[in-house]
């Protein structure tokens, strides 16, 4: 609806001959229709006008909120095409002295309270504009778009004091709450109960095996920073490159492997979040166990992507660093591992197998077969001997008792 907008009174100093009869004033805006108005000066005695002030009065021209409105004077009758303009900018329906004056500009108010057991949100709306039907979503916002999530609603002015009830998926920082008149471009009042909520953003991570590309995709815009980081057991995580700055655009990384100790971290302007998505066996593409076959230690490695691996022999005493031993000497060492790393990936750490036993009662397969080649006749002796002791107690036994 338009509202009238005064435009004051203007001073115009004329200084033409005393033939001008009057001004006309037009008011112009893009899609709008021009609106002029002519004002004369009445039964003015010849010369007595010239070179004199004249106060004009501009009456109400109809607008918009918001509008661009360019005014233009011009004498009549006009000479030499000399004209005054100037242009005015309506006030938006933000502005304090119209918001609840100016009927277009009344949205509505609302008031929520939520329910997380359930995940759901009820809605209070007061302050409506009369006898008008009144629409509300859920929607996610994303820059100056609002998208519907869900039915709309549509609530008969006699039913605005009752609360209406809405359900959401998820508590997104971008989800909103939308009401707005039900009338063609009315404007629309919107509050977003969980914008302070960015923790559930940091959970859009997934992983691609074929393309051993670790993804995150934001469901809502956020300016933040994601990098990758090698988790220390502790609190910190070491930085290892690569950041990705993001304005809401999806983040990727190529050539990862889902170690449980690679995390993703994010940065924003009120903190930082640490997310280790592979942590519980997620997105696990390879496994490694020790096995001892024929008296010796094997490691055995379940794969399901084309990947190489190097292996290693490594003694974790008395350094925390698992340093590598050449050969077989690692039989002198009492914590012994196998440290087994993927080859010709960009984020990928070792995995150290810790159940490997070579302590110096370990048996050693060349000490084993002489051991044997020594207990075998002995157990084939042994086992004669105590084969005759049993039959002579028999053959004792059955003798008979003489009277």
């Amino acid at each position: 609806m338009f509202f009238c907008f005064f435009f004051g009174s203007s001073k115009v100093l004329t200084v033409f001959p005393g033939d001008i009869r009057g001004v006309s004033v037009c008011a112009d805006s893009a899609g709008m229709i021009g609106h002029c108005q002519i004002y004369t000066f009445g039964n003015v005695g010849k010369g007595k006008a010239t070179g004199k002030q004249v106060d004009v009065q501009f009456k109400c021209v109809p607008v918009r909120p918001g509008q661009l409105v360019f005014v233009t004077l011009k004498t009549i009758p006009n000479y030499c095409k000399v004209m005054w303009t100037q242009r005015h900018l309506v006030p938006e329906c933000s502005h304090e002295g119209i918001r609840d004056e100016i009927t277009e500009c009344i949205t509505g108010k609302l008031a929520y309270a939520v329910d997380k057991a359930r995940n759901m949100l009820t809605v209070k709306v007061t302050e409506a504009p009369e006898n008008t039907d009144y629409n509300l979503r859920l929607c996610h916002k994303r820059n100056v778009i609002c998208t519907g999530e869900g039915a709309q609603r549509t609530i008969k002015p006699q039913y605005l004091e009752s609360s209406i009830t809405l359900h959401y998926s998820k508590p997104l920082p971008c989800l909103c709450i939308e009401g707005w008149p039900a009338r063609v471009d009315a404007r629309r009042v919107q509050v977003c109960p969980f914008k302070n909520n960015l923790e559930e953003l940091w959970s859009g991570i997934t992983y691609d095996l074929n393309k051993e590309e670790l993804i995150w995709e934001p469901l809502c815009p956020v300016k933040v920073s994601v990098s990758l980081c090698h988790a220390d057991g502790g609190k910190s995580c070491q930085d290892l490159g690569n950041v990705f700055h993001s304005e809401g655009q999806k983040a990727i990384f190529s050539s990862v492997d889902p170690h449980p100790m690679l995390c993703t971290k994010f940065t924003t302007e009120v903190g930082t979040w640490i997310k280790c998505p592979f942590a519980k066996g997620n997105f696990s593409v390879w496994t490694a166990k020790i096995t001892s076959k024929d008296g010796q230690q094997w490691a055995e490695i379940s794969t399901w992507v084309k990947a190489s691996f190097s292996i290693s022999v490594c003694e974790m005493n008395p350094s925390p660093q698992c340093k590598q031993i050449e050969g077989n000497k690692f039989q002198s060492f009492s914590v012994v591992m196998v440290n087994i790393d993927v080859d010709g990936l960009v984020f990928s750490f070792p995995v150290l197998q810790c159940d490997l036993q070579c302590c110096n009662w370990c048996p050693v397969p060349e000490r084993s077969q002489d051991i044997e080649k020594i207990l075998l006749p002995a157990l084939i002796i042994l086992t004669v001997i105590l084969a005759a002791v049993l039959f002579g107690r028999m053959t004792i036994k059955g003798k008979p008792t003489l009277v």
